[in-house]
This record gives C-alpha cells, structure tokens and sequence, in this order.
C-alpha cells in the first residue's frame, strides 16, 4: 500500500510542476503561434487559424493580437458568443487598446447592437486611432441608429483620412439619402460606383437616390445594373418593382415582386406590395390570397388586417371587412390607421352614425390627416341629415294613422235658358231642386300618440355618443333595455357610453351583459379588453383581446 502511495505521491510530483510551468508566458512561442495563425487565415483555413491562435494564447494568455484575431475567426464562423467572450477579455486585459475596442465596437455593430457600437468606436477614437475604417464604422453605427447628421460627419472624416475608399462614399450617400438631400447622394453613390463599379449595392441606393427626385427612368436602368450582377439581390428585385409600378408597369412591378419573394418569401413588405398591385389591377382575390398570407407572417401588424379587410369589401364580404378593421383597432387602439379604415367602410356602406364615431376618434389620433378629416365632414353632414328627417318625421299630421272625412263636392247652380229677344214668351223660372241631405262625417278617432320604441331608444342613444354627449346618452340607452333587455348591442353601446366617462365598473358590467347575451359579439370583447386595460387587469384585457382574434379567425 505505501509503494502505492509513493507512485501516486510521484506521478503527482511530476504533474504539479507542469501546470507552474505552463502559467509562465512563453512570449516567443505565442507570437509565433499567433503568426502561423495569420498565415493560416490568409490561405482561408479558418480552423487551423483557430488552433493556432488558441496555442497562442496558451503560451501567453495576455496575446491580445490573438485574441483579437480568434474573436474575428469566430465572428466569421458564426460562433458569436465566443467572439465576444475573447473580446471582452482583450478589453480587460488591455484597456488602453484601441485595437481591442475597434474590434469590439466593429463586432457589436454587426450584431445591430448600434449604442454599444458607438461607445466603443468613440473610446477608440479617443485613443488616438485615426483610420478610415474607424470612422466608417461608427459612421453606420450611427447611420443604424438614425443619427445621420453624426453619420454624415463621421463618413466626412472616413473621405479625409482615405479619398479611395469607396466604404464611407456609400454610408455617406445613404445618410444624405436619408436627410433627403438626394442629389447629393446621388453623386456620393457615383463616387462610391467610380471606385468600386462591381458593388451592386451603389447602384442599388442610387436607384434610390434618383427616385428622391423623380427620375424613375434612370432608376429602372441602376436596377437593371446591379441585377445583371447579381441575379439574387432581393433588395434590387423589391425596389424595381416598386419603380415598375411608377412607371406604371404593373405587371412588371408583380413580375419583380414575385422574384423578390422567391429569395425571401417571409418579407411581409412584399405581399402587401403585391396585393395593392393585384387590387389596382382587380385581381381581387389573388389581392386576398397575398394578404391572407401577410396576416399569418404578421398576425400582430395592424396594417395587414387593414388591408386584408380592404379586399374583403372588394369582394363583397362585408362583414368580414368590418370584423378585420375592429381587430386592426384591438391592436393598436390608439392609431389612427384602424378607426379610419372601418370608419371609411361603414360609411360606404351607409352606416352614418358609425362611420362618424370611428373618424371623430380618427382624428382626434391623427389631427393632420386631410383625408380623414374630409371624410370625417361628409359623415358628419349625413348623419345630420338623417337627424332633421327624423324630426321633419316627429313634426308632421300623423295622417297615415286619422282616417279624414272624404270632402262632399259643392251642389252645381241650376242652369238658366238663355233669355229671348221677345218678352210675352218668357217662361216661368225653373224651380230649384231640392237639396240632397249631406251626411255627417264619421267621427274622427283620437289621435294616438306615437309610442318609441326600444330601438328608437336604441338609436337616440347612439346620436348622443356621435356627438360626444356620452352623459345624455345613458337615459335613453337605459330605455332601450327597459324594454328590451336582451338588446346586446344596446349593451355594448352604454358600456362605451360609461367607458367614455371614465365609469369604468358600470362599463365592464355592461360590456358583460352584451356578451353573455351574445357569446360571438367579437366587437363587446375588444372593448372590454380596453375597459380591463384601463382598470389594471392585464391578464383579462390579454383574453379578451384572444378571443376577439379567435372569433375573427371562426367568421373566415
């Protein structure tokens, strides 16, 4: 047992001794690890660059030139966690590095982490490092972050440091682009083509650049251009087809957008691009098919239920149509965009009184909207003309319910002969002949009064919340379902009414009444998601707001 022990005790004597002296830098032997690593990543052996970078660091950890080189290599293959870890660590290890912080803030950037791109890029400027590259990558850092006055400074200096470069040409042009200073983007795009004209993305962005100002003709020949280069440019595709419907070449413009979606058929952006075309073209229900599938990539987007609902009108599914747009204002309640496009579809379809409640909302979302504003006066004008033929109805002999004496024609005058010229003949005068008895009328029957009904009520109520007089319209809704308590819509319409004055537990218990009445009042639940939202309860606002969306999907 001792000799055991001795060979453990050994063979632990023999091990402990290594590791010390592995802790102690072989600076010789890391750089050249590090430069067969360098010569490995020039000949494209990514892997091989990896081992050998990772030797490097072996023999001396604090090789912050390998660290940097091995973060790149990951970047490269994909592993991003492990580039920032070997980042971070050359941070630490050197923070007087303005390499390390370049190849952080580069790494960041092309993560989207733009704010972090910034920091490091600025701490490495700050250190004293002047390149092009620097400044062109702060300079789309800041251009993702839409600061494109920075942007546009950055890039200045990137052209200053380096007039060859076609990079910040590029990220320049896109700032201004973005500014709208188009034509001067137009020629940065130029510079950048000068110096680089195999880079289809010039072309692309002066394409761009040129319809700031109108000139689709020589935009189609830019994308013409850099689609010959490069056949599978998705970006080229889409924006050619939206030049194509400029130039009013909409079958070009489907033709583009189909290719477009061969390369990325999950761009939302391009069924509703090509569905407006198919519309124009009254393809209406290949519009549908394109929106259906916009609704399924996008079911929280409140554009695609908008125009989804759009081609239902068209092709005469009403209901559906209304139903799309109450679910557009479900997700987003406080955009103009769904209040107007179901005010606009009730109003085509002769619903006045409703049209005007969704556009008074429109625009109290959206005051600058000439549109809605317009459409928003002709409501309100037809609903006031509903209004004064109900009163020039209330006003009127109720004559359809008095039965009125049938009036006797007046008794004729007896014809006298004419008179002769001789005056012995003159005969004796006719004697008149007697008067026929007149009967008496029947006695007309009292007048009854007009009793109102619960919708009359009903729509009384209604009147009083298009006018935003939500406090007078309780008493006549309360009438309404006084006599006819099983009126959900009157229900619904009072719990908007309390909604409206903040009464928020009468409301949802209205709005409780409309849909245990009516289980598939889709339109009750979306307003007592917004009830339960305003008192607190998010959880019960979420379910109602799925089981609007589960009843919408049940009416397709």
């Amino acid at each position: 047992m001792w000799m055991k022990l001795a060979v453990l005790l050994a063979a632990a004597g023999l091990v402990y001794p290594a590791l010390a002296a592995d802790t102690k830098p072989d600076k010789k032997k890391s750089q050249a690890a590090y430069l067969r690593g360098k010569k490995a990543d020039e000949s494209g052996q990514r892997d091989q660059a990896i081992a050998a970078y990772t030797d490097a660091l072996q023999a001396d950890s604090g090789n912050i030139d390998a660290l940097i080189a091995r973060a790149r290599d990951y970047a490269a293959a994909g592993d991003r966690q492990k580039a920032m870890a070997d980042l971070d660590q050359a941070v630490e290890r050197a923070p007087g590095s303005a390499d390390a912080y370049f190849a952080r803030g580069s790494q960041y950037a092309a993560a989207g982490d733009s704010e972090r791109a910034i920091h490091d890029l600025t701490l490495a400027i700050n250190l004293k490092m002047e390149r092009t590259e620097v400044y062109t990558a702060r300079g789309k850092a800041y251009n993702d972050a839409h600061q494109f006055d920075k942007a546009e400074e950055d890039f200045n200096q990137a052209i200053k440091l380096r007039l060859d470069n076609w990079e910040p040409y590029l990220g320049r042009g896109i700032a201004r682009a973005e500014q709208r200073k188009y034509r001067d983007a137009a020629e940065d795009f130029s510079a950048c083509i000068d110096r680089k004209p195999d880079h289809e993305e010039c072309y692309v962005e002066r394409a761009l650049a040129y319809t700031g100002f109108s000139d689709y003709a020589r935009a189609r020949t830019e994308l013409d251009r850099a689609l010959e280069m490069n056949r599978e440019d998705q970006r080229a595709w889409r924006v050619r087809g939206a030049v194509r419907e400029r130039l009013n070449d909409d079958n070009g413009a489907i033709d583009d957008y189909t290719e477009a979606l061969k390369r990325d058929p999950k761009d939302v952006r391009l069924y509703m691009a090509r569905s407006a075309v198919y519309v124009r073209l009254k393809r209406y229900q290949e519009a549908l098919d394109d929106r259906e599938v916009a609704v399924q990539l996008d079911p929280k987007n409140p554009e695609v239920y908008v125009a989804r609902g759009g081609s239902y009108h068209l092709l005469g599914q009403h209901q559906k149509g209304i139903d799309d747009r109450s679910h557009a204002i479900g997700l987003a309640p406080n955009s103009a965009l769904g209040w107007t496009a179901r005010g606009d579809a009730y109003y085509l379809l002769g619903r006045w009184d409703e049209a005007l409640a969704d556009l008074e909302q429109a625009e109290k979302l959206d005051s600058s909207n000439a549109e809605t504003h317009q459409l928003r006066l002709m409501a309100e004008a037809k609903v006031k003309e509903g209004i004064a033929k109900d009163k020039a109805k209330e006003t009127a002999p109720e004559t359809a319910n008095v039965t009125l004496p049938v009036p006797t024609p007046p008794t004729s005058e007896p014809v006298q002969p004419p008179a002769t010229a001789s005056a012995e003949t003159k005969p004796a005068p006719a004697a008149a002949p007697e008067p026929k008895p007149v009967k008496a009328p029947p006695p007309t029957p009292p007048v009854e009064k007009q009793v109102m009904t619960a919708d009359d009520y009903h729509q009384q109520g209604r009147r009083f919340i298009q006018e935003d007089k939500f406090a007078e319209a309780i008493q006549p809704l309360s009438q309404a379902l006084t006599l006819n308590p099983y009126l959900a819509t009157a229900f619904n319409a009072r719990g908007y009414a309390y909604y409206r004055l903040k009464q928020y537990k009468e409301a949802l218990a209205d709005f409780d009444a409309a849909i245990k009445l009516n289980p598939a009042y889709g339109n009750a639940y979306t307003n007592r998601s917004v009830v339960r939202r305003a008192m607190g309860d998010k959880a019960g606002a979420d379910a109602d707001q799925a089981k609007a969306r589960d009843l919408l999907k049940n009416t397709k």
